[in-house]
């Protein structure tokens, strides 16, 4: 695994750890089967881990390893991410970059209203997106997250379809060389 990917899966790893508290390593390593040494090596940086354990740690914090390295990669690039208890988390099925508006701050909204200000350029959903956005309702701040949430997971998408991109332009290239450097060899052999 190259660096960067290490660095951003244990970006991932001690912000996860940091934010289930006391005895995560602990409870990680007993959870997922994972010798407490080898993972407090992993942590420490001391050694890099096998794609198996990297699959358990992952496992441990409902996320795929892809999910990690991109979570890594928020953390890494300074992108604010909000601290959400992992019951909650459970609890609704959410990630960690949703965060959850109080019931109490929520004021009724009907939405059912057909907004006058939808025309054929500007769709009714996203009339109504605005006025829940410009609204002080508490239900801006929950469609906000989310829509925040769904730009990210949209974006980290994106991100993966253009890295499986250049991967195989990658392997085409090496196979082309590889193709090239046996062409020469036995063109060496020939003349010799």
């Amino acid at each position: 695994m190259n660096q960067a990917f290490l660095n951003q899966f244990h970006a991932a790893l001690t912000h996860l750890l940091k934010e289930e508290g006391r005895g995560a390593q602990t409870r990680l390593a007993s959870e997922q089967e994972i010798d407490r040494g080898y993972l407090n090596a992993i942590v420490k940086q001391r050694k890099c881990g096998s794609d198996k354990v990297w699959d358990k740690i992952a496992h441990h914090f409902k996320m795929t390893f892809e999910e990690m390295l991109s979570f890594g990669r928020n953390i890494l690039d300074e992108v604010e991410v909000p601290v959400l208890e992992r019951s909650k988390r459970e609890e609704t099925g959410l990630s960690q970059d949703f965060t959850v508006t109080s019931a109490d701050k929520i004021k009724l909204y009907d939405i059912s209203q057909k907004s006058e200000k939808a025309t054929s350029d500007i769709p009714e959903k996203i009339v109504k997106t605005i006025e829940i956005l410009g609204g002080g309702t508490g239900y801006n701040s929950l469609l906000s997250d989310l829509i925040d949430f769904v730009h990210k997971t949209v974006n980290t998408e994106k991100e993966n379809v253009l890295l499986k991109d250049k991967l195989k332009e990658l392997e085409s290239r090496l196979a082309l060389l590889e193709y090239q450097s046996e062409n020469e060899k036995f063109s060496k052999q020939k003349i010799a």
